[in-house]
């Protein structure tokens, strides 16, 4: 991102930096339906730490460019926070689990809503 890009273009690279985060997360879960074991420590665990890090400093650097776009900021904060304590802990459950899968909806939903709606002013 930088000043002269166009914010569907900065909110299409959000979009997808956040879809290859929940993808990745995804793919880490494969093979059990119950509890998961977690190594945070996994080059796995390190690689997502880093999309959640690239993530957050895209995030704020689109908070400071748009500042009247606060709503889609939020969720992605919340998503972001909901996915590193998610898979920083060495076990995961169902419940954490879908409250994660909950608040990537939501995300998502605001992402659809934001592309769908006039790229200068929104709300999710």
């Amino acid at each position: 991102m930088d000043e002269y890009s166009p914010k569907r273009h900065d909110i299409a690279q959000l979009k997808f930096l956040c879809e290859s985060l929940y993808h990745d997360c995804l793919s880490s879960l494969e093979g059990s339906t119950h509890t998961w074991v977690n190594d945070p420590t996994s080059p796995a665990s390190l690689q997502m730490n880093d999309l959640i890090e690239h993530i957050a400093t895209f995030a704020l650097n689109y908070k400071l460019k748009y500042e009247d776009d606060s709503d889609l900021v939020e969720k992605i904060d919340e998503y972001l926070d909901d996915t590193f304590m998610l898979f920083s802990s060495y076990s995961i459950n169902a419940k954490d689990l879908q409250k994660w899968r909950r608040t990537g909806l939501n995300l998502f939903r605001c992402f659809s809503t934001v592309s769908k709606e006039n790229p200068v002013s929104h709300s999710c």
